[in-house]
């Protein structure tokens, strides 16, 4: 990973004060996020120089940045990884025939459903695995193991691709 990349993920922590711990429940991401936009909106810096304009719009663009990082848990537990040197390929398929054909059976149903009934329940079954697997990787982090980690990442990209498809569906 190169220097600048490793300097925006750590930014990223930097800017909301955090460390670098992914279980983040209960601490208040949101408001220090809309503390940091309130001190950076644009009518607060309109009659500012165009640099101190750009400056603060770029900061914006940061705090927006980490605030969508590091609220997600799919996304938080990436840039952790990459944190510690650790590559993700998102698009790396799993050869766990089981989770795969649970993959295809769930979309199957998405793509069979003929009611919002129907499709929140399947909702909330990926959002409670999404959970589970977060909670897998929070469990494999802290204790450094980084391969564990990735395939809970993986796991929970697949669950979170079927998450974004109901709701399009909804």
């Amino acid at each position: 990973m190169n220097e600048y990349k490793k300097l925006k993920i750590i930014f990223l922590y930097i800017i909301l004060n955090r460390e670098r711990k992914y279980d983040i429940e209960g601490e208040n991401l949101e408001g220090k996020y809309k503390d940091w936009q309130k001190k950076l909106h644009p009518d607060l810096v309109h009659s500012k120089s165009q640099k101190e304009r750009d400056f603060a719009a770029e900061q914006s663009a940061r705090v927006i940045d980490a605030y969508r990082t590091l609220s997600k848990p799919l996304s938080r537990g990436i840039y952790l990884l990459k944190l510690y040197g650790e590559e993700v390929d998102e698009e790396q398929t799993i050869s766990d025939s089981e989770l795969l054909a649970e993959i295809l059976e769930i979309r199957e149903a998405v793509e069979e459903a003929t009611n919002s009934e129907t499709l929140n329940h399947i909702l909330s079954e990926m959002q409670e695995k999404l959970h589970n697997w977060s909670n897998a990787f929070g469990h494999a982090f802290q204790s450094q193991n980084f391969e564990e980690a990735k395939m809970a990442i993986r796991r929970m990209t697949y669950y979170s691709r079927v998450i974004d498809e109901v709701v399009k569906k909804l």
